[in-house]
Parts: structure tokens; C-alpha cells; sequence
């Protein structure tokens, strides 16, 4: 019967460390916001732009930005102020007037500094749960006090 409990215990460990906890956090913590840009002129054979978002990039993390336009161009970013929130738009078509969606993700709990610090916590005590249910378990089996 100890190799049957030891087997469910370590099963439920597998289960539990495969979950996807960073990113049911991140969801939690981030939403996707886009800011919409009218009128975005490249005039005199320029091909880059710069706008100022209307929120700041949760995390300073870029590969959440994603860039559209309104006339048949791929738009990319080349650099992000974090300080003034300022995005350089590339490979735009030059001499052009067009409309800019940028969406990128941002942090929606900024009122409480307990629950972001709990929040940057949270994989490390789901680490220590799953290394420690384990051990426990199997130590209690083996020494006859589960």
C-alpha cells in the first residue's frame, strides 16, 4: 500500500508543478490596452515615427507591443522610452498620412503594494509546495506515521 501512496503523492506533484501558474498570474496582474494615433504623417522621405503611449508597457516588457496600420505597410518598433513613454515606429511608408493601433499589455493592480509583493511571490512558494508535498508525504509514508 506505501508504493500506491507514494505513487498518488508523487503524481499529484507532477500535476500540481505542470500547471501553468506564471501565466494564470501574469493574466491575472496584466490586460491588453490599445491607444489609437489619427493622422501619423511621414513627410519628407521618412520612414519612422515616434508616439507617446498612453500608459506604460507592464514590466518594460516589448514583446507584448503590437503594432497596425491603416494603409498596407507592416509597422515595427525600434525603441521605447520607459521614462517618457515615447515608441519609435519604423519601416513605415514615407510620405504617407495614416492611423496607428498600438496595443501592448499594462498592469491593472497599482493600488495595492500587498498583493504585488504577494504576486511576485507566488512562484516561489508554488515551487516550495511542490518540492516540499512531496518530500513530506513520502517521508510519512515510509516512516509509518501517514
Amino acid at each position: 500500500m506505501r508504493i500506491f501512496y507514494s505513487f498518488l503523492i508523487v503524481m499529484t506533484a507532477v500535476f500540481l508543478f505542470l500547471l501553468p501558474l506564471t501565466d494564470m498570474v501574469y493574466n491575472f496582474r496584466t490586460d491588453p490596452r490599445t491607444d489609437t494615433f489619427n493622422t501619423i504623417d511621414t513627410t519628407g522621405g521618412l520612414t519612422t515615427s515616434n508616439v507617446t503611449l498612453h500608459d506604460f508597457i507592464y514590466d518594460d516588457d516589448t514583446s507584448t507591443i503590437s503594432i497596425e496600420s491603416s494603409i498596407n505597410e507592416v509597422p515595427t518598433f525600434t525603441a521605447y522610452n520607459t521614462t517618457s513613454k515615447t515608441l519609435t515606429l519604423a519601416t513605415l511608408t514615407e510620405n504617407t498620412t495614416r492611423d496607428i493601433e498600438v496595443t501592448y499589455d499594462i498592469d491593472v493592480i497599482t493600488d495595492s503594494d500587498a498583493i504585488n509583493n504577494l504576486l511576485d511571490r507566488v512562484a516561489w512558494i508554488w515551487m516550495l509546495i511542490c518540492i516540499a508535498f512531496p518530500a513530506a508525504g513520502l517521508a510519512a509514508i515510509w516512516t509509518n506515521r501517514a
